[in-house]
């Protein structure tokens, strides 16, 4: 059965991250109408999206941001949710803050576009990031609030289907490809993955094999699938780059026809960029449309997760972004850069 939009005007960004939310994320159909009456007379599940509600129907108050077309500066009002910080705020609606807006301005990681640089290589630092100021950068945020957004839809609407979605841990290597072999299974292959990653942080040989034993305890509990990928980008299809510059990167990489992108994280601070641990089509804020750009948000590198001081420190830092990938059933995309890991 599909869910019913109210909108009073439907722009390309409500179109875009609705579909991410609803169709990617919770897999379910929707369908938008700016038609009063008829939104009124149908008994199809449905909730309004506007500055006011038609009546007494489940309504979200919404902002100025996605019935914008360019790039303004924002004014960024926060209040709290749940426990924690959370950007534009409403008043007298399901939620008290528009949950929309928000998910967009991180996915489409618009605060980006409006920083200029004098410095042609340097990164986008994730300390400038609304997500790091509101402490909830290692968060999938946009997977949780889609959750909530499923539970405030089951309640009211029990006939209401919504698909499933799966956790998986994806593991990127850079520069060599994994050798074929007979045993594919996730504990051999991880076990061969995480004592060479681990070899980088210099400990000794016990404790690097006693960190690796909590490691696969923790990845057998937790239900990782049996058969993980192991591949390596292939030259005009995917790309993997830290030193990346929105939106020209990305325009360059849809002007070579590239097809999926690894590069949106951050190069010193593991966690989710665009506030997500689902792949995305990149929407370009410039055009105001959306692109063919398929992006893999790294939840983490072995590179950032090297600036751990302690090796307790990288294995609870391992296990809480774990952790909060398998609370939404999203893809925990791991980043290698070593070129000597080879899964056995």
């Amino acid at each position: 059965m599909k869910l019913l939009v109210y909108v009073p005007q439907l722009s390309p960004r409500i179109k875009y991250i609705f579909s991410f939310i609803f169709n990617d994320i919770l897999k379910t159909e929707i369908g938008f109408t700016q038609d009063q009456e008829e939104f009124t007379k149908s008994n199809l599940p449905k909730f309004s999206y506007a500055p006011q509600p038609i009546g007494e129907e489940l309504f979200f108050k919404s902002t100025n941001l996605l019935l914008e077309h360019k790039l303004t500066e924002q004014q960024i009002k926060i209040t709290t949710f749940g426990g924690i910080k959370v950007p534009f705020p409403v008043q007298k609606s399901t939620l008290p803050f528009d949950v929309f807006a928000a998910s967009f301005y991180f996915l489409s990681r618009y605060e980006e576009y409006l920083v200029i640089s004098d410095q042609k290589h340097k990164h986008y630092p994730a300390e400038s990031s609304l997500q790091y100021q509101l402490d909830i950068l290692k968060l999938p945020i946009i997977d949780g609030w889609a959750l909530i957004l499923k539970n405030i839809l089951a309640k009211h609407f029990p006939s209401l289907s919504f698909g499933s979605k799966h956790f998986s841990f994806d593991p990127i290597y850079v520069d060599h490809p994994p050798p074929k072999t007979k045993d594919s299974n996730i504990v051999s292959n991880t076990i061969t993955y995480l004592r060479t990653f681990i070899d980088k942080t210099r400990t000794k040989r016990k404790e690097r094999l006693a960190d690796i034993s909590r490691v696969i305890a923790d990845m057998q509990h937790y239900g990782f699938v049996q058969n993980p990928r192991f591949f390596i980008p292939q030259k005009n299809e995917h790309h993997i780059g830290s030193n990346i510059h929105i939106p020209k990167s990305y325009v360059k990489l849809i002007k070579h026809k590239v097809q999926n992108d690894y590069s949106m994280y951050y190069h010193n601070h593991p966690g989710f960029r665009a506030g997500t641990c689902s792949p995305f089509y990149w929407y370009d804020l410039q055009l105001d449309k959306n692109t063919q750009l398929l992006l893999h948000p790294v939840a983490a590198t072995d590179i950032a997760l090297l600036n751990n001081k302690t090796r307790e420190d990288l294995l609870l830092q391992i296990n809480e972004l774990i952790d909060s990938v398998k609370l939404v059933n999203g893809n925990f995309y791991f980043l290698s850069s070593c070129n000597d890991i080879r899964p056995q």
